[in-house]
């Protein structure tokens, strides 16, 4: 599979950012069960217009304080 442009990415993880108010899904940062299935009790992403795991929230501000940003092409659902 070839390797995505961080847009790309953007594009497709924004788009998924639909299909999560639909039900109970994997957190696409980092793919684990921990969403909880009202989106708005998750964090909103630094990165793209998505909510992701509280747990993906605390690393994404972390890393924003570090100025080391997870690329948005690293994301489980960029990979997979």
């Amino acid at each position: 599979m070839a390797a995505q442009t961080s847009a790309q990415a953007k594009a497709l993880i924004e788009d998924l950012a639909k299909l999560l108010e639909t039900g109970f899904f994997p957190c696409p940062r980092c793919g684990r069960m921990l969403m909880d299935k009202r989106p708005v009790r998750n964090a909103l992403s630094r990165h793209a217009n998505v909510y992701v795991c509280d747990e993906c929230g605390m690393d994404e501000a972390m890393r924003e304080y570090a100025g080391n940003p997870l690329p948005l092409e690293e994301w489980y659902v960029s990979k997979n």
